[in-house]
């Protein structure tokens, strides 16, 4: 049953395979390419519709383009389709527009599952002013979809987690356990879990990614969108590939405690291959999928998955199965104390298997967590500066305190040894009769070896059927403790994985760092105003440099380079490309020569110009231009 099982499974698994590998990998998130009428171009009359091309494929809903006449009024028909290719969405724009500047938001379905969205504008016969700004481009998404978004990846990832790592830890390091109605509850528990989770996963992408509230959630649109999508196809794998582990573990756990080494080997083989390819579900579709060097980083974001999955559902099984200690012995009879010898020496035995693989598992984490975070951040200055930095810092510290308890947990497995030996000792011996023990006396003349006087007792080795007894229960009692002891360290190790997982599910649910991070731009100017002392140099750092609010740090230093604080000090922003302009910037004074802006909003990619006039008396003055790529 095993061996058919096996070739079922792998059929599938290969299939799964080949059905993400032709997923084209990514280069980042999607990234505009060319509009159509060209970004900031004036048209001599309305074009019939608006279309927009990225550099991937992208994920398209009713609303992806929206367009917006001078006066904020919608100007598209709303229905937004893709163009000739798949990397090509195009809108139909209403008849009889009128002349003057239209504003184009969309917002798309980048490869990895995140939304992108962004902005570009054209004019009709001139150029005009707008009252469009970037909150009526997209109206604020739905806090319930993105908090119940994130608690679905959270759920599938501690799912996966707990339904490999447990059948796993049944094969190689438990398998008289496997029909134990733990395991058997862990399993089925875990497995519901991930099946809940996938489906909601379907259900939600398409509204978490059009930006739309939860009651779109049935939306047959909505649903299209994302089973169309890269993600949606990779859910659907992992959907059957949840249904085979059914099949899987059902026939695994009922065979495995008389089963054979070969079927053992089959049903390792079956597991392994079901466990690459749910893990392949989630590294091709997220991060992993998206970015630089992905042949290597989907590689390697399997096994991590894989390692992490192995290591944590084995802890739980030692938490909730093995390490379950059993009444206590002083209550019961002999055949009591036998059972609970018993219990004791096979928990001991189940943790000292599982030493080596979970010491396997966190090398495998810790190589390839520090791949993909390097890959994912790029730079210190992105670690420290971006949500998905200060995450993976969140993570790393909570990794760094479970490697610290895993070797704790390593050290009270080596003491475990030797009081372990001597329960199984005890139970594999015969207990010896007292009579042949009487004559052997009587034979040596009541003494020890050649009438060398009685022979010496060990305290560790048991002489008599009493001693045996009280041998192995001093070895199990001792036995017992450390196990208490492991009992608490590891439910500490597993509360703190659940949270790393909820850290990972909220790291996938952001945009990485090394793609979100800019480094605050920096430029500076010479100026002269003619008066008396008035030349000098300003200089402005602008943060974050990118779409949406950025502050302007101005900094005026005299010829010398101290800090020199002028009569007056006024700022405007301006893009004359696109006609903008020009903004007022306030500017607060902050120190000798220093003045800080209030955040201004930067709606349009390009290069601006922050025009700063000083003057340095009341007849002095000067204007000084500095451009300001805004990315």
């Amino acid at each position: 049953m095993i061996r058919r099982a096996t070739y079922l499974l792998a059929a599938l698994f290969l299939a799964a395979i080949g059905v993400l590998g032709t997923s084209t990998a990514a280069l980042a998130h999607a990234t505009l390419v060319s509009t159509s009428p060209p970004d900031g171009s004036i048209v001599a009359k309305a074009p019939a519709s608006v279309s927009a091309t990225f550099d991937e494929s992208v994920g398209v809903s009713a609303g992806s383009l929206r367009v917006y006449a001078p006066n904020g009024q919608r100007a598209d028909n709303g229905d937004t389709t893709h163009g000739q290719l798949s990397q090509q969405i195009t809108v139909g724009l209403l008849p009889g527009l009128g002349r003057g500047t239209y504003t184009v938001g969309w917002h798309v379905i980048s490869a990895d599952s995140h939304p992108v969205q962004g902005a570009f504008t054209f004019s009709v016969g001139a150029a005009s002013s707008s009252v469009v700004t970037a909150a009526s481009l997209r109206p604020p998404a739905s806090k319930l979809v993105g908090i119940g978004f994130g608690a679905v990846r959270w759920l599938g990832y501690l799912s996966f987690a707990l339904l490999i790592g447990a059948v796993a830890f049944v094969i190689g390091c438990w398998p008289a356990g496997a029909n134990r109605p733990g395991v058997l509850r862990l399993a089925m528990g875990a497995w519901g879990g991930l099946a809940a989770a996938t489906l909601a996963a379907i259900l939600l992408q398409g509204v978490y990614g059009a930006g739309q509230g939860i009651g779109h959630v049935f939306w047959p649109d909505v649903l299209h969108a994302t089973l169309d999508s890269g993600y949606g196809r990779a859910l659907g794998i992992r959907l059957l590939l949840v249904v085979a582990a059914l099949i899987a573990f059902s026939v695994m756990l009922s065979s495995l405690p008389t089963a054979g080494r070969r079927a053992r080997s089959a049903a390792a083989v079956t597991w392994a291959a079901l466990t690459i390819g749910l893990a392949s579900t989630w590294a091709i579709a997220d991060h992993a999928g998206t970015g630089i060097q992905v042949p290597l980083a989907v590689p390697s974001d399997i096994i991590h998955l894989t390692a992490m999955a192995i290591w944590m559902g084995g802890l739980v099984t030692l938490v909730t199965v093995v390490l379950r200690r059993p009444g206590s012995p002083a209550e019961a009879g002999k055949a009591g104390r036998r059972r609970y010898q018993g219990a004791t020496a096979e928990a001991a035995r189940a943790v000292s298997r599982f030493s080596p693989i979970a010491l396997g598992c966190v090398a495998a984490i810790v190589a390839t967590g520090t791949y993909q975070a390097w890959r994912n951040v790029g730079s210190w200055g992105a670690l420290f500066q971006t949500p998905y930095g200060r995450l993976l810092l969140v993570k790393i510290a909570a990794v760094c305190t479970l490697v610290a308890l895993g070797n704790l947990a390593r050290r009270r497995v080596q003491r475990l040894r030797a009081p372990v030996a001597a329960i199984v000792a005890a139970q594999a011996s015969p207990v010896r009769e007292a009579a042949p023990a009487s004559l052997a006396t009587v034979k040596a003349g009541g003494r020890g070896r050649a009438g060398h006087g009685p022979r010496p007792r060990r305290a560790d080795v048991p002489d008599g059927p009493g001693d045996a007894d009280e041998g192995a229960q001093l070895s199990a009692d001792e036995a017992a403790v450390t196990l208490t002891r492991l009992r608490w360290s590891v439910s500490i190790e597993v509360a703190i994985v659940i949270a790393v997982l909820a850290v990972t599910a909220a790291l996938v649910n952001t945009p990485t760092a090394r793609e979100t991070y800019s480094p605050p731009e920096t430029a500076s100017a010479a100026f002269n105003t003619g008066g008396p002392q008035g030349t000098g140099t300003v200089s402005v750092l602008v943060t974050p440099d990118r779409l949406g609010p950025n502050q302007f740090r101005v900094s005026v230093t005299n010829g010398e380079g101290q800090p020199y604080r002028p009569q007056q000090v006024d700022a405007v922003l301006a893009l004359p490309q696109r006609n903008l302009g020009p903004l007022p910037v306030k500017l607060t004074t902050q120190g000798p020569g220093t003045y800080l802006s209030a955040p201004a909003i930067v709606t349009i990619t390009g290069q601006w110009q922050l025009r700063i006039t000083i003057r340095s008396d009341a007849f002095d003055e000067t204007t000084v231009t500095i451009a300001v790529s805004v990315r």
